[in-house]
């Protein structure tokens, strides 16, 4: 994994383990690998990744089984969809909304290049 510098590394870290819970590769119940094992594979100071483990922890996204191990909490697929799809649509899309209004794009354009780029029928005209 290439990390972004202007972004802290564990909040990277985060990100990755939020994405394998919505994308399923990590699955309600289920252990995720541990601290020194996430270590290893990326090449990081066990501590950086005990920062991520321990947000998403007091998210609610994870859970500990004391000798055992971390677990993904029950629920905390659909809670991390909730969150990013509100996140999505208040800071990018208003974004994005707002600079093509300044651009003079208007909402048929917007609504036509959405459907296009949604049905995947490639480059934006």
């Amino acid at each position: 994994m290439k990390f972004d510098e202007s972004i802290p590394i564990y909040l990277q870290i985060k990100e990755e383990i939020e994405n394998a819970i919505i994308g399923s590769s990590l699955k309600e119940e289920e252990a995720i690998p541990s601290i020194r094992t996430l270590a290893q594979q990326y090449r990081l100071n066990p501590q950086t990744i005990s920062n991520a483990v321990s947000d998403l922890l007091n998210e609610g996204l994870l859970y500990k089984k004391r000798g055992i191990g971390m677990f993904v909490m029950k629920g905390a697929q659909q809670k991390l969809i909730t969150r990013k799809t509100e996140e999505f649509l208040k800071n990018e899309l208003l974004r994005i909304v707002e600079k093509g209004k300044n651009l003079g794009i208007t909402r048929a354009q917007f609504v036509r290049i959405l459907d296009d780029v949604y049905e995947g029928k490639g480059a934006i005209k």
